[in-house]
């Protein structure tokens, strides 16, 4: 059964309160029915219904909602971040894990650290999961859907809103850069941490949506050394892109001039002094190369004046 969306979602939960029916069967119906909730309902007042009712998926609903009694906070209807903790300690996995992000994904939780009951059945059903064995068998499916780059798309686009605080349009810079070691943990981007230094130390701000969603695209169309960036008027990044750009090329051209200027210094006391020039190559070399060397031979002189007392 395919995750549901948002629209999905509210058409399951206005097809239940019509038929009073399962969610099973309410997905069901709708899946038959291409989301129609008109002929949905149809279907379901139908006396061909029983027949079609034999390919629902097997799915215990009554087993969802006592497994979500299971976690659920005492004072609210919904499992709070205790909750979850103990979640993922029986799942065998972390709170931060990826695989959590899918499931909150699939469970199209609202806000990060919990879960509504609505969320968490209906996220079950579409797994097709009723059990903690059966989501726990689940989580290596979860991980490979994000192998998928229109899945892997969707997952990080909807990391933004779980990620931002109730009220906030932006979300913190600090949890933004938690949220992109994440999720480009699993398909690595080579300029995630160049990116994230760059934000830390000249943005210090909030990030917007815009700028969290065209981020994957430049991650994923531009070049690491940044060979085919388009800057002009028809690209239309957004400016934080722009001046990162900005700023790696601009280190870029500062090593290379640091490059330049040490092989001009090497070269000029090269044609000083020849062979002080050689010396200082090879022990340099040593140096670099063979440390441990350089200490045993080069005696402190405190080991100077003790082996001379010898």
């Amino acid at each position: 059964m395919q995750r549901l969306d948002k629209s999905q979602k509210e058409k399951v939960t206005q097809f239940q309160s019509i038929s009073g029916t399962s969610v099973a069967t309410a997905i069901h119906c709708l899946q038959a029915s291409n989301w129609a909730s008109e002929l949905a309902l149809d279907i379901f007042y139908s006396s061909d219904f029983p027949e079609a009712s034999e390919e629902e998926p097997n799915v215990d609903e009554e087993a969802i909602v006592k497994l979500f009694e299971t976690y659920k906070d005492k004072q609210q209807d919904a499992i709070l971040a205790e909750g979850i903790q103990q979640l993922c300690d029986e799942l065998g996995v972390e709170p931060a894990d990826i695989v959590m992000l899918v499931a909150s994904w699939h469970f199209q939780a609202a806000a990060m650290g919990e879960y509504s009951r609505e969320e968490f059945v209906q996220g079950m059903c579409s797994m097709e999961c009723s059990s903690l064995d059966e989501l726990r068998h689940h989580l290596p499916k979860l991980r490979a859907e994000l192998q998928d780059d229109q899945t892997f798309r969707e997952v990080y686009n909807y990391a933004y809103d779980f990620s931002r605080e109730p009220g906030q349009k932006c979300v913190q810079l600090d949890t933004a850069l938690a949220m992109w070691q994440l999720v480009f943990g699993v398909r690595p981007w080579k300029l995630l941490e160049a990116w994230c230094k760059f934000l830390t130390d000249h943005h210090r701000r909030a990030i917007s949506k815009d700028t969290w969603a065209q981020l994957l695209d430049f991650a994923w169309t531009v070049k690491p050394d940044l060979s085919n960036f388009k800057d002009d008027a028809m690209s239309a990044w957004p400016t934080l892109v722009d001046d990162f750009v900005d700023h790696q090329r601009s280190c870029h051209c500062q090593h290379l001039q640091e490059q330049h200027q040490l092989l001009w210094l090497t070269r000029a006391a090269a044609a000083i002094d020849p062979t002080a020039a050689a010396v200082q190559s090879r022990r340099d070399k040593c140096i670099t190369a063979r440390p441990s060397i350089l200490c045993s031979r080069h005696d402190t002189p405190m080991q100077q004046q003790g082996q001379a007392e010898r």
